[in-house]
């Protein structure tokens, strides 16, 4: 049964209406009127000219469907029968079948249908359904004729027709234009926005003749409706004798609105980091990991899109609607260093050779720094404005900060790497627990081994992590053909995707998702401090203490007062600072939950015992080998399903769409 039909016929509203009156009625939020008739008339299973209606609500139309409603219409079949329905506990059935359908066989008599219109009066007599009664009764029919006002007709071919009840509409007489005074009527309305307008038909009475597509445009045109009539929908929706349902008889052409100016990129500034096999399988083409571009002198980066005029509209009373021109912007508040605007101002041009930074939504262009060897002795530490190139290793001890980006052709050892954009290396990171890499981008390497790691947007890695801090604000993705992850901590926004996870061995491996990682970082720092706090607290006291046991005993000299003194003020002060810890942390928490994302750890091929998954604040210990799963957190409880596929990686600089730059659209 459909969903909204099963609701409607098991509600206690529905139940009382059944009970108390020979009324049944419903409401329905619909996109038109006409889609309504259709739902209702399949609810109650009864002909249109059967309902009748009543507009709540009208409909509205918001910009881009923001702000949009549906009409609310209550729709009443006041000629039903009682001995159709039976309700049964929960369950609403007719004739005892358990649901309404239109392909279910409804039992129906014979139904006599009279159509008075302006060229004559027409029959139609439809054959009885299931186990409907057939009637034969040719008074009946004239009882039928009668209530409608038609007496002169051709008796014979009227009889003919509920002989044969073939359900065609056949002309059987002429209509009496002295009844027009009981034609039906026709009215109008209009939307608030005066871009649609509907007509409406009663049913004629006592032998008064229906409205045809000549009265409606005789309405509509006496009404001042003139634009987006339209004549074929009218007549076609009256012919089928639809009376009582709003019709849209004109509809006006909305406003087009001008497109805002806006800078769109002539170069890859995202980048790419697709993982592209060469002939042999375990190689990987690092080229494409790169986002170093090299831009030439008076290259063009940018080019601004100008403002576009607004077309306007017209109603239905044919007036013109306004349209509203785009957004005209200035470009020069996300002009970095060395780019300008060229004489025309429409591109953002380079001043000078070198490479293209995005930070903090300002385009720049900066010199690159190319070490052609390794960084250690012969170079030092190396801190720099632009992007930075070593052709060889980084070595233990040694140091580099970017505000671009950092490639290294080789392999990272127990060294110290931050950049404000990526950081790749091409071979792996080898670092100890007191080394890190930090990136504002990506960080992309080969493997990583017994290292910390942070990264703004992802972690990409080849082969395998292994006893490694990780923490990235958007995915770690372990994606190589023998990709692994196993021992210490990964923790991701949005989601965690390896092929093995864990070991055989059991090494405790913990993968957590669905909060920030640097919130969780702040947690764990919170955590850290409260319980330093908390064992000073305790020596304070002790010491506190002693000394006032000895001031019991004998008098103090003035340093252990001193003493006594500072200890007091060191605990109170430990105090209001593991208090204030407390209530920041539980804000902090509260503000994760708010932030939370949906997200995922994926095992492509296994994950092992020994490993704890943490999504949002949901907590699961694997105990079991488990094959190609994927684990998120439904209702606070970590679930499971079929392994999702390989993460799709975005790598978008900050991982904000270039949109969100402050200055321009997209």
């Amino acid at each position: 049964m459909n969903e909204l039909r099963k609701k409607i016929l098991e509600s206690d509203f529905y139940k009382e209406v059944y009970d108390t009156q020979d009324v049944m009625s419903i409401e329905l939020e619909v996109s038109s009127i006409e889609a309504g008739i259709e739902e209702a008339t399949a609810i109650f299973q009864c002909p249109v000219d059967e309902l009748s209606y009543k507009v709540i609500r009208d409909a509205k139309k918001g910009i881009f469907n923001i702000g949009s409603t549906k009409y609310l219409v209550k729709y009443t079949h006041t000629q039903h029968s009682k001995s159709n329905l039976l309700f049964t506990g929960s369950e609403c059935k007719v004739d005892n079948k358990p649901s309404f359908s239109k392909n279910d066989i409804i039992n129906k008599d014979t139904d006599i249908i009279v159509r008075v219109k302006r060229d004559g009066v027409y029959l139609k007599i439809l054959p009885p359904q299931g186990t409907g009664k057939r009637i034969n009764d040719i008074t009946v029919l004239e009882g039928k004729l009668l209530a409608y006002g038609v007496v002169e007709y051709d008796s014979s071919l009227a009889k003919e027709l509920l002989e044969s009840q073939t359900g065609e509409l056949v002309r059987i007489g002429d209509w009496d234009e002295m009844k027009s005074k009981y034609n039906a009527k026709l009215t109008y309305s209009v939307s608030e926005d005066k871009m649609q307008a509907f007509i409406t038909a009663t049913s004629p009475k006592d032998g008064g003749r229906e409205v045809d597509i000549e009265d409606a445009l005789e309405l509509l045109k006496n009404s001042g409706i003139t634009y987006g009539v339209l004549e074929d929908d009218i007549k076609k929706s009256l012919d089928d004798g639809n009376f009582n349902v709003p019709i849209l008889a004109a509809e006006g052409k909305q406003p087009i609105h001008g497109r805002n100016a806006k800078l769109e990129y002539l170069i890859d500034i995202d980048g790419k980091t697709m993982l592209e096999e060469t002939e042999d399988e375990d190689s990987i083409d690092y080229k494409s990991f790169s986002k170093i571009i090299n831009i030439e002198e008076g290259e063009r980066l940018a080019e601004k899109l100008p403002a576009t005029v607004g077309e306007s509209g017209i109603d239905v009373f044919g007036n013109s609607v306004d349209a509203k021109d785009g957004k005209s912007i200035e470009f020069k508040d996300i002009l970095g260093n060395n780019v300008k605007m060229d004489d025309e101002d429409r591109y953002i041009i380079a001043s000078i050779s070198g490479q293209v930074i995005v930070k903090n939504k300002i385009i720049s262009v900066e010199p690159i720094f190319e070490v052609a060897g390794d960084v250690g002795p012969g170079t030092g530490n190396i801190t720099f404005v632009g992007s930075v190139i070593v052709k060889g290793n980084v070595e233990d001890n040694y140091s580099i900060k970017a505000e671009g980006h950092i490639e290294v052709n080789g392999t990272v050892g127990k060294a110290d790497l931050e950049a404000d954009g990526d950081i790749v290396v091409k071979l792996g990171i080898q670092g100890n627990d007191n080394s890190y890499v930090k990136a504002g981008g990506n960080v992309i390497a080969k493997f990583i081994q017994f290292s910390n790691i942070e990264a703004g947007n992802n972690v990409i890695v080849t082969e395998a992590i292994l006893n490694s801090n990780i923490d990235a604000d958007n995915k770690i993705i372990v994606n190589g053909k023998r990709a692994s992850a196993s021992g210490g901590r990964l923790r991701a926004l949005y989601e965690v995707n390896c092929k093995t996870i864990g070991s055989t061995s059991g090494a405790k491996t913990i993968i957590e998702t669905g909060y920030s990682p640097a919130k969780r970082r702040m947690i764990d720092s919170m955590s850290k401090e409260k319980e330093e706090l908390e064992v000073a607290i305790e020596d304070f006291q002790n010491n506190i203490k002693g000394l006032e046991q000895l001031a019991k005993k004998s008098k103090l000299d003035d340093e252990k007062k001193e003493q006594l003194r500072s200890f007091k003020e060191q605990l109170e002060q430990s105090i209001s600072r593991r208090d204030e810890i407390v209530i920041d942390r539980e804000n902090m928490l509260q503000q994760m939950e708010i932030e939370k994302v949906k997200s995922y750890i994926s095992a492509g091929k296994e994950i092992f015992s020994g490993v704890e998954l943490i999504i949002g604040a949901a907590e699961f210990n694997i105990r079991q080998e488990y094959k190609a799963i994927t684990f998120f957190e439904a209702d606070g409880i970590i679930q499971s399903e079929k392994y999702r596929g390989e993460a799709v990686i975005d790598t978008k600089y900050d991982n904000k769409p270039v949109a969100e730059f402050k200055g321009y659209e997209s």
